[in-house]
């Protein structure tokens, strides 16, 4: 095996060599994405003194007696930038694009994408599969012809040439940034197996972290002392503040500095433009990350200040509380700015415990707070800075106000859906951390003397009991009565039937009386939980829902369903993004539209969806022809009454409900590969009667 680094382009250089993709090899996947950022990179390129960039490894294998290769890794790479080359070619013979070389056309085409001299009658140097094959052929020898729009080759050409075409660069320009990409050039001696080498590199191969990405980003480029200095100084304490985790904490900082999240395997992507977009220099972003990696560090550890609000905080911490984490971040850093009261801080973060606590007794789903403490924060600082002169509201009753207009599954329950679902919410089969949390809060309450409930269980110095057991004796199906097995199903997992005790094994299926009196049972148990089964004689549906109420209470006591005293200085612009899961479009009256920044006045949905196609279609064509060959989400090449013409063969369905609209969006940015926040909505007052489409 012998490799070198070499320009990308001589690679592909060469007389009678073919790149051959082995049919074990995956389709061509790039998706558009990919292919923007690769096209971005050559902007930069272009635009930049740098001499190379590193576009990866490719491996191969020469076929005995031959110059052709088999790429064992790599194909992806390869074809784009053959589908790049191609694009090139064909944009300058449609006279979209200038050549100051005149001859740079012909050499590009025989020289690196196909071999004239070939004896096979097909001479293209690269070899896909048959299923991108066709395609390939189709857009190098009859592009306008045979356009086969339902594969990625195809798209991938089309978003080439579109964006090619308006890069404002020559052919001769564009070619040389080309020149630029290098790679690792890998080649097998006849003695290595390919197909081991394939299956070792996709399997046991470790890839760079996010967190590796990130950093190398932010110092390589540095001289070296700098890099060291800023190493030792930040990036260092940084991995030890985030137990060497230091991409979960990126994920959150970028979230709580841009009020969206990220794909796990997207964050060094977001992070560059999040950083480029900054225009702040590396050691000021350094610095900066450095700051709240300390503040992210003390939540997770439960160290942030007092005593008292250590306790609060290590409640939370009991359940899965990173989502939290970009919410924390922010809020805490303010508190030390703003100097925020104990008492307040602890009013905040015991509001959010009720909401949290509230939500997983009457089961609600857990991933929307993921968006909620996304922009929590922002969202009430902005209440707070639009509140009128002279009038400064309290964090807590903002924050409060702020939970309490949440809506569908990001709710904040009610006293009454609380008490109608703690009967019936079957604790024993919640998540473990979750299950502990409510465990440990119903036993402690707010006592000054406490269990370490959590530990204990984690521990499993002691355990959960069933009170009535999970298999019932004759004996307890005696003691229940005739409906024993609707009590048994219906209370077993509930609050009501649970208990705890270090004693879980001794138990067993016991009948109550024994449970009670036996050495170290219930009448022995120091746990407050047992201090109503001390004085039952039996334990029958009687007695369950006698302890299910008074359990309610101590729930009510514990998580209360908050006021706030804070009201909107005047009635606000209603606005909501696209990315709003939890929103109910329908019936909303449309006044105007902001995509990108840019404000659009309409007056129907149906006028929205029609302007924000005809917007991504000057920026993404490629992507909604083929949307429209494939038929998707409501494009089509086909006209009809119900369908509005985007551009020649072309269509869009607009007679259609809200939410269908909605849904077509969804699909279309999610194509298009554009973040939904960037598509927001802004309603009429609800006073206003125009009439809707």
């Amino acid at each position: 095996m012998k490799g070198d680094a070499q320009p990308l382009i001589k690679f592909f250089d060469g007389s009678d060599k073919r790149f051959i993709i082995p049919l074990y090899q995956r389709n061509y996947d790039w998706k558009e994405e990919n292919c923007e950022q690769l096209f971005q990179d050559l902007m930069k390129l272009h635009n930049s003194d740098r001499r190379s960039h590193f576009f990866g490894s490719i491996v191969s294998s020469i076929q005995s007696g031959t110059e052709d290769r088999f790429i064992i890794d790599g194909q992806q790479r390869i074809t784009t930038v053959s589908l790049l080359l191609i694009a090139m070619v064909n944009a300058k013979k449609d006279g979209l694009i200038e050549a100051t070389d005149t001859k740079l056309v012909d050499k590009i085409f025989k020289r690196y994408l196909v071999d004239e001299y070939q004896e096979d009658e097909r001479k293209v140097k690269l070899k896909p599969i048959k299923k991108d094959m066709q395609a390939f052929d189709a857009l190098l020898y009859k592009p306008k012809e045979l356009h086969i729009k339902e594969s990625n080759v195809t798209r991938n050409y089309d978003f080439f040439y579109d964006n090619i075409t308006r890069a404002g660069l020559t052919i001769d320009e564009l070619f040389e940034t080309i020149k630029k990409l290098e790679v690792i050039n890998i080649r097998l001696d006849e003695d290595d197996d390919p197909q081991l080498i394939f299956e070792s590199l996709n399997s046991t191969g470790l890839d760079l972290s996010e967190a590796d990405k990130i950093r190398n980003y932010l110092l390589m480029s540095l001289a070296p002392a700098e890099q060291d200095n800023l190493y030792t100084q930040y990036w260092n304490p940084i991995e030890e503040f985030t137990k060497y985790d230091p991409s979960s904490f990126v994920r959150d900082y970028l979230t709580m500095k841009q009020g969206k999240i990220g794909r796990n395997d997207k964050i060094y992507f977001i992070f560059k433009e999040y950083a480029e977009s900054a225009n702040i220099d590396r050691a000021s972003l350094l610095e900066d990350m450095h700051h709240y990696a300390k503040i992210y560090s003390q939540v997770d550890s439960a160290t942030i200040s007092t005593v008292k609000l250590n306790k609060k905080l290590n409640q939370l911490r009991t359940l899965d509380s990173t989502v939290a984490y970009p919410f924390f971040m922010a809020f805490f850093d303010y508190t030390s700015i703003v100097g925020l009261s104990e008492n307040e801080i602890y009013r905040v973060l015991d509001v959010i415990e009720a909401y949290w606590a509230r939500r997983i007794i009457c089961n609600l789903p857990s991933n929307a707070l993921n968006k909620v403490f996304a922009t929590l924060h922002r969202d009430v600082l902005n209440h707070i800075n639009k509140a009128d002169a002279g009038i400064a509201p309290s964090y807590y009753d903002v924050l409060t106000y702020v939970l309490l207009k949440k809506g569908r599954s990001s709710v904040f329950p009610s006293d009454e859906e609380v008490r109608g679902d703690f009967k019936t919410r079957q604790v024993y089969k919640m998540p473990t951390n979750t299950r502990m949390f409510i465990m440990e809060r119903m036993e402690n309450q707010d006592n000054k003397e406490q269990h370490d409930i959590v530990k204990e269980l984690t521990e499993k110095n002691i355990s959960i009991e069933h009170i009535m057991p999970q298999t019932l004796s004759d004996k307890w199906k005696t003691a229940l009565g005739e409906d024993w097995e609707r009590i048994h199903d219906q209370y077993l997992h509930t609050m009501a039937n649970l208990t705890l005790t270090g004693y879980n094994s001794q138990y067993s299926n016991l009948a109550f009386i024994e449970k009670r009196d036996m050495e170290k049972g219930f009448k022995d148990s120091a746990f407050r939980l047992n201090n109503y089964l001390k004085s039952c004689e039996k334990w029958t549906e009687k007695e369950l829902k006698q302890r299910q109420h008074d359990l309610l209470e101590i729930c009510m006591k514990l998580w209360p369903m908050p006021n706030s005293d804070f009201e909107p200085s005047k009635q606000e612009v209603e606005t909501v993004s696209l990315d709003n899961e939890d929103f109910e479009f329908t019936g909303k009256k449309l006044q105007a539209y902001h995509l990108f920044g840019v404000r659009n006045t309409v007056n129907t949905w149906k006028e929205m969806l029609i302007q924000v196609c005809h917007h991504l279609l000057l920026e993404k064509r490629s992507t909604i022809e083929w949307l429209c060959a494939n038929e998707k989400a409501g494009f089509s090449t086909t006209p009809e009454s119900w369908r509005k013409e985007l551009a020649p063969k072309m269509y869009i369905g607009t007679e259609n409900s809200t939410s269908t609209k909605i849904n077509i969006l969804h699909i279309l940015f999610e194509e298009c590969n554009i973040s939904p926040e960037e598509l927001l909505f802004e309603f009429r007052p609800e006073t206003d009667d125009n009439a809707e489409e």
